[in-house]
């Protein structure tokens, strides 16, 4: 458990909270001191602007527009031992130390820059200049400065740093210990509340997903199959935040899954049905054939030759059933593959079921069944694989003669659909198919009502029917009632209305 928090969402993202919050209380902290120097130096100049011409007025340094360096001297030495917060400086009109207040050895510069001088001098309102140091070569401080013996008539400069070595060194100091009183502060009171409140968010939001992460390993655990994005339902269609969507996205996924898993399961079943239908069919004729085979070559001398003819006949007959059985099997795996490439044409449509109709026509006379050809459309014409269309005529026709009674009626209507297509209807007057039967007309090896037939018949008509109209890009579907009769309806576009070079994709 400890492992597998420290490798949570919630874990790092309350992880990155507190190194932002970490991060962002020292860079406050550093700015906020690096803020309080400048002020505090920007004050001390301020207040001690006017410092020099007080030393200057104050101590008589300048008499009669003459310069005492005795009075000067006096005032260093003074103002050393009184005040060691300052440093005071006689520089000559070129910025070059003349005399200091100031250890021997402390000093390191021997010129100070004249700019910053100039501009406190020219620019009084503006109260934060920093000048150079004389004590070090990099660092600056606040300064006050007057030219003596007078503005007028300058000879040199008196300059006082305001902000002494030893007066540096205390507040470098105290700015340490407040920088880290305060950055204690800032980063205590951050932690707190920006932890507190982001722990909280953070909980919130890790708890949503690690719901979802939850149902989504029940689902992988219980085979694909769960209630819990049921369950969920409601809130998986709210709108709302990424979550809700990705809630929302992982439900419809989920959904789509355990639909493909169910059709898997579907076509599996059916493959498996497909393959005992396999088995059976070519088992019958080959049994058949080789019983009858056997027999004449058994019993050759000892049979008549009419046995030996009704033999080979029944033989022949079994032949034919398998080959025609083999047929479908190879045209129906060629379907399934999209390996038939439709050849699109325009042709009367009319014409192509009066050329079906009569290779039926023995049939037809044998049973007594008129067959009828109704169509709305005056010269009906279709574009579509004709070869492909005369197959689907073929199996309708042949089945609606198979199921029709004798002295019986079949009817091919052509009626004009939306959408530009045409409706092509193979009725007949036979026996009808059962409600709970229609859903499976159109199903591999699927025989209605005489699963035992001996006509080399193996269901598999209708669903190269089925194959051959979808490859179209058409509908098909059967209406019947038991005992009354069934009718087969298909669309097909209808070339007449701008469908021409309409290109079908396999």
């Amino acid at each position: 458990m400890p492992g597998s928090f420290m490798h949570s969402l919630y874990f790092k993202m309350a992880t990155g909270l507190a190194s932002i919050l970490i991060i962002v209380g020292v860079c406050y902290t550093l700015i906020a001191g690096y803020m309080a120097h400048r002020i505090n130096q920007s004050g001390y100049q301020q207040v001690n602007q006017n410092l020099a011409l007080n030393l200057v007025s104050d101590n008589k340094i300048v008499h009669d527009g003459e310069i005492d360096d005795q009075a000067m001297k006096m005032t260093f030495m003074q103002y050393m031992t009184i005040n060691p917060s300052i440093e005071i400086y006689y520089l000559n009109l070129n910025g070059k130390i003349l005399s200091y207040s100031a250890e021997p050895g402390k000093v390191k510069r021997e010129y100070v820059d004249l700019d910053p001088i100039r501009l406190s001098l020219n620019n009084k309102s503006q109260s934060t200049f920093m000048g150079d140091d004389p004590r070090s070569l990099e660092v600056r401080k606040p300064f006050s400065v007057t030219p003596i013996p007078d503005k007028h008539n300058p000879e040199g400069y008196l300059y006082v740093m305001l902000q002494s070595e030893a007066l540096s060194q205390a507040l470098d100091e105290e700015s340490q210990q407040f920088t880290l009183y305060l950055g204690g502060i800032v980063l205590f009171c951050s932690l707190l509340i920006g932890l507190t409140i982001g722990l909280y968010l953070f909980y919130r939001i890790s708890r949503r997903l690690k719901r979802l992460q939850q149902n989504v390993a029940d689902f992988v655990e219980n085979d694909f199959f769960t209630e819990a994005f049921q369950q969920r339902g409601v809130i998986a269609t709210e709108k709302g935040d990424e979550i809700n969507d990705l809630e929302r996205h992982v439900s419809l996924m989920v959904s789509h899954i355990q639909q493909q898993l169910s059709a898997l399961k579907q076509q599996d079943n059916l493959r498996r049905e497909m393959v005992a239908n396999i088995s059976h069919d070519l088992r019958t004729p080959l049994a058949s054939l080789q019983g009858f085979l056997e027999t004449l070559t058994v019993k050759f001398k000892d049979i008549s030759d009419k046995e030996k003819k009704q033999f080979i006949d029944i033989a022949v007959k079994q032949t034919k059933g398998l080959h025609k059985l083999i047929d479908s099997l190879f045209e129906l795996a060629k379907l399934d593959a999209q390996e038939h490439p439709l050849k699109l044409e325009t042709f009367p449509l009319l014409e192509l079921i009066y050329d079906v109709a009569a290779k039926f026509q023995y049939q037809l006379d044998k049973k007594s069944i008129q067959l009828k050809v109704l169509s709305d459309p005056v010269n009906p014409a279709v574009y579509a694989d004709i070869g492909l269309i005369e197959r689907v005529l073929d199996n309708l026709i042949n089945n609606a003669i198979y199921y029709s009674h004798s002295q019986g009626q079949i009817t091919i209507t052509i009626v004009t659909a939306k959408e530009s297509s045409l409706i092509v209807k193979v009725s007949d007057q036979g026996r009808g198919i059962a409600d709970d039967q229609k859903a499976l007309v159109f199903e591999r090896f699927h025989q209605a009502h005489t699963p035992e037939r001996k006509d080399g018949h193996a269901g598999l008509g209708l669903c190269i029917v089925k194959k051959i109209i979808e490859l179209h890009q058409q509908k098909i579907w059967v209406e019947s009632q038991l005992n009354k009769g069934s009718q087969f309806n298909f669309t097909l576009t209808n070339a007449v209305t701008n469908h021409c070079n309409k290109v079908i994709q396999m």
